[in-house]
């Protein structure tokens, strides 16, 4: 009895851990949900590079003549 107890729980916990993936289709959105959260961060993380970009002075080392 106890043998037939334990192989009735290590497959069904087999069965949990393998069968408890996302399907193919979940997959899918989640690789595509984070290529736009990717992007989104890109754009934002440009957008402020953009605010403290420092603009190049006038050139004023030349010498008045």
């Amino acid at each position: 009895m106890k043998k037939a107890s334990f192989v009735l729980c290590f497959s069904l916990c087999i069965v949990c851990f393998t069968k408890c993936k996302p399907a193919a289709e979940d997959r899918v959105k989640m690789h595509e949900n984070a290529n736009r959260i990717s992007d989104s961060i890109g754009r934002a993380i440009d957008q402020a590079m953009d605010e403290v970009k420092i603009q190049p002075a006038a050139d004023t080392s030349k010498k008045a003549k």
